[in-house]
């Protein structure tokens, strides 16, 4: 399982996400930084169908999509949930 993390800027909400994906990581979650305003998180907003920000998406190895949260930040039980399967 993966964990995808799309931010945008730098806001105080931007921030939170990305301290979340920092504690998943320190749980030994696979966790990818995505920027919207980069060419990489360009394309994979399309791929996930993201159109605002925090988003988190967690996917399974083959890259199919377990879960979505789009423009905000979800819980760290229901992503331990989800991510851990």
């Amino acid at each position: 399982m993966k964990v995808l993390v799309f931010t945008k800027g730098d806001g105080p909400e931007m921030r939170d996400a990305l301290d979340l994906g920092k504690e998943l990581e320190d749980e030994k979650v696979e966790v990818e930084y995505l920027d919207t305003e980069e060419p990489e998180g360009v394309s994979s907003v399309e791929l996930y169908d993201i159109y605002s920000t925090p988003s988190f998406v967690i996917t399974r190895d083959d890259g199919s999509i377990v879960n979505v949260w789009r423009g905000t930040i979800p819980p760290r039980s229901d992503i331990f949930h989800d991510a851990m399967g």
